[in-house]
């Protein structure tokens, strides 16, 4: 199955050339992870060039020598490829999303397609390194020098290359990654639908087939949405924490943890008059359910907004509720009851074979926490699921 990672980065000064002959496999890194047996799939040199520039290495040696001390040299989109799809169709589905995102600005560009088994599993792992200069090339003769000096906007050649920043035509750079994590996910999903549209999985012994799609949402963001309890991956990438066999230990925990959560999400969505189970064997009679319960951990502490919470939850969940056939009254006299107990009281069961309850006497607390919703205190991994790396 597709996974999404779609990362942003930028580099200042002294650095454009060396991560060139590094994406490109050149020089000092032709042989680099040769014992991994990487694969240099597709390699685009250079792109939407100036003309001064007669070798790509020109232009971002160039970008080194004569950009000004404090600006960003070049910008670099890590994207992770589909290992279903073969090589051509990986190099196309870089090509068709360069022609909407970076030819129009005409940045100088240059890319490679890396493809590297996992370290942990084995799994093929494509990927695209994309470096860009903001210099955006208009066609102006320049030379080298004058090309990376400020631009002249009453008069443009005798200037250098206007840099047109990435949040133009956006609120801000913050809304500007929103749109393009989000452009990435639509171009991938539609390229999905029409090479490899489904995925099939076997869950005890029953074949489910589901939709092969990606999302942009961080795991915060899609457990909330979803009801899962998905874990971010710490990044493997180079450093000495790879040489410690916890660390990988730690990591396949993880993993395992989330092919089962991704199981049970699948399961749930074709069996969806079941309760829904997480991979921690917690039932939930709805996703929805689960999805309030992470939204109130968060604002436990605010009597207001979860005044207005609970009244959300009872708008939008009695229909639902009423359907599946429980019994509301009693869930509604238990939750009154519940704020004079020192304990929880409530037990939501359905209205099929339930058994009268001995009322418990009423026992006022104040100012007592509930100790059963409490937001997760562990700590989190950095959200990176690949082994990129880099020199």
């Amino acid at each position: 199955m597709a996974s999404y990672h779609f990362s942003v980065k930028s580099k200042n000064k002294g650095y454009a050339m060396g991560h060139y002959l590094y994406i490109a496999r050149l020089m000092q890194y032709e042989n680099v992870r040769k014992k991994s047996d990487e694969l240099l799939e597709s390699v685009e040199l250079g792109k939407c060039m100036p003309s001064w520039v007669k070798d790509p290495i020109e232009f971002w040696q160039a970008a080194d020598t004569y950009e000004r001390a404090n600006a960003k040299v070049y910008m670099e989109y890590e994207i992770a490829l589909p290992n279903e799809f073969t090589p051509d169709q990986r190099k196309t589905l870089i090509e068709t999303f360069l022609d909407k995102h970076i030819a129009p600005q005409q940045y100088p560009h240059s890319y490679a397609i890396h493809n590297v088994k996992s370290r942990l599993s084995g799994e093929e792992q494509p990927h695209c390194h994309l470096m860009f200069s903001l210099k955006a090339d208009d066609g102006i003769e320049r030379t080298a020098e004058q090309y990376f000096k400020r631009y002249n906007p009453q008069d443009p050649a005798k200037g250098g290359a206007k840099k047109i920043q990435l949040q133009d035509g956006h609120a801000d750079y913050s809304t500007f990654l929103l749109h393009i994590r989000k452009a990435w996910e639509n171009h991938l999903n539609d390229a999905l639908a029409e090479h490899c549209p489904t995925v099939t999985y076997q869950i005890n012994g029953q074949d489910i087939t589901i939709k092969n799609q990606v999302s942009a949402d961080n795991y915060e963001k899609y457990n909330e949405i979803h009801g899962t309890l998905y874990l971010p991956e710490p990044k493997l990438g180079a450093g000495k924490q790879n040489e410690t066999v916890e660390y990988l230990v730690e990591i396949q925990k993880i993993r395992q943890h989330n092919a089962n959560e991704r199981e049970m999400e699948q399961k749930q969505q074709v069996l969806k008059h079941e309760p829904f189970y997480s991979c921690l064997n917690e039932p939930y009679n709805s996703l929805e359910v689960m999805y309030y319960l992470n939204h109130l951990a968060k604002k436990a502490k605010n009597k207001k907004e979860l005044e207005q919470d609970f009244n959300e939850i009872i708008k939008t969940q009695k229909p639902k509720l009423q359907d599946e056939h429980w019994n509301l009254s009693r869930m509604d006299n238990q939750l009154q009851n519940s704020l004079c107990y020192p304990d929880p009281q409530v037990d939501f069961k359905p209205l099929i074979g339930l058994k009268p309850q001995m009322e418990a006497k009423p026992v006022i607390q104040e100012n007592k926490v509930s100790e059963t919703i409490r937001p997760s205190t562990q700590p989190k991994p950095k959200n990176n699921d690949y082994d990129f790396g880099g020199p």
